[in-house]
């Protein structure tokens, strides 16, 4: 799985800008102070994070393919990770971990994959799944060391942008629990610690919203319940990939009612004490990402064709985490039937997932193509960006963004502009 993914972006992936990252190319390049693009509103989003990791490798690169691969390394790490930590929990190996490479890294990621910048929701998978391997695996004698590295996980989270924000509020008060259950322990300083790691993340919350505005195309929140009630359900359907997009009512209301199934089986195990922390841990966080997917449906619903709005392969990395949690919490109960039912789903979604990436990657190709070849014939950049395949392709809706940048990419000789 690791090869396909890297193979799919060894030949769909162009060492040019992808969509918004047009936008970003005079900062990359040095024409705009990187300072204040680093904090600089994108959408809904400040992404700290991704963009210093992007302004990283690009300053090191000059080569917009580095987050794809990137990309590729961190879900390829992380399947293995979890697949490794499968085995540890039920004592061995079991063939229905490959759910986690084939959900993973299949090329129904490929808006993803064709996109460097788009480590940010490679990012928020790996630190919110994370996140639920610290709950799954906490108890009273290691729960400062948990929680520890639970502060520093959500903090990286939230810098990840708008999407890691909303997981913020469950989280943060789940690691303050674990204070208390620390401060009750005897560990005073160490549970104080713990609630500055708690409020961290929180006080983060105050700062990014200083100045924040409103995107200047998008609508109002949405406030029809069953306009957001589908799109909703459309992101959670995604975890899947966009493979089941066309039955993804089916696969919703299937994740539905696996997480009910999951709560239904965790929450009996309160009355243990040394359970409590693991259960509170793991209802956070599946409350925070599934707040993600709320969000979506709030903000995207309003949209025209609202109705499909969360049907974009993009967010698949987004809801994934909740698929992590479902399916490690059974094998820590030493259950079969859902890893084995979860892995048979990602199994069958697979063709349409490698369908899919196939016939996008090979219209980003060929886009791509034929502006490199007019790059290479010396047309200006308002004869490419006004002309086809620019207009007709994924970078359609760029232009003003593209004729600043592709006279700085000329002269840098970045990519396909360089002659």
């Amino acid at each position: 799985m690791t090869l396909g993914a890297f193979a799919f972006v060894a030949f769909i992936g162009t060492n040019a800008p992808y969509a918004d990252e047009w936008e970003f190319v005079p900062a990359l390049l040095g024409d705009e102070p990187a300072g204040p693009w680093l904090w600089q509103q994108h959408n809904e989003h400040r992404m700290l994070l991704p963009r210093v990791v992007v302004l990283t490798y690009f300053r090191l690169t000059h080569d917009f393919r580095t987050g794809m691969v990137l990309q590729v390394a961190m879900l390829s790490a992380l399947a293995l990770v979890l697949m490794r930590l499968a085995d540890k929990l039920r004592g061995k190996p079991h063939w229905a971990d490959v759910f986690f490479p084939i959900s993973l890294l299949h090329i129904g990621h490929w808006e993803n994959f064709v996109m460097g910048y788009q480590v940010c929701f490679a990012m928020f998978a790996v630190f919110a799944t994370a996140l639920v391997v610290v709950a799954l695996r906490i108890t009273r004698e290691n729960a400062f060391r948990s929680g520890a590295i639970a502060g520093a996980c959500l903090l990286l989270l939230a810098l990840t942008g708008g999407s890691g924000l909303v997981v913020v509020p469950p989280v943060s008060a789940w690691i303050a629990f674990v204070a208390v259950s620390v401060w009750r322990a005897g560990s005073k300083g160490r549970a104080v610690l713990l609630l500055v790691l708690a409020v961290l993340p929180l006080a983060y919350l105050g700062v990014y919203f200083q100045d924040y505005h409103k995107p200047p195309l998008h609508p109002p929140l949405s406030t029809d319940p069953i306009a957001v009630g589908s799109v909703t359900g459309e992101v959670l359907a995604m975890s899947f990939g966009v493979g089941l997009s066309g039955a993804w009512w089916a696969v919703a209301g299937g994740v539905l009612v696996v997480g009910v199934l999951t709560l239904a089986v965790l929450v009996p195990q309160w009355k243990e004490p040394r359970e409590r922390l693991s259960i509170a841990g793991l209802i956070a966080v599946a409350a925070g990402v599934t707040g993600v997917a709320l969000a979506i449906g709030l903000g995207r619903a309003g949209f025209p064709g609202g109705d499909e709005m969360g049907l974009w392969s993009r967010y698949s990395l987004l809801s994934w985490p909740l698929l992590a949690a479902t399916y490690l919490v059974w094998v820590k109960l030493g259950r079969k039937w859902v890893p084995v039912a979860l892995c048979v789903v990602s199994a069958l979604a697979f063709p349409g997932n490698t369908g899919t990436g196939m016939v996008n990657g090979s219209a980003v190709a060929e886009h791509y193509g034929g502006i490199a070849a007019q790059a290479r014939s010396g047309l200006t950049a308002e004869q490419i960006v006004t002309g086809e395949p620019f207009t007709v392709s994924h970078q359609s809706g760029q232009p003003e963004r593209a004729l600043r940048a592709i006279p700085l990419l000329r002269r840098d000789r970045i990519g396909i502009f360089a002659r």
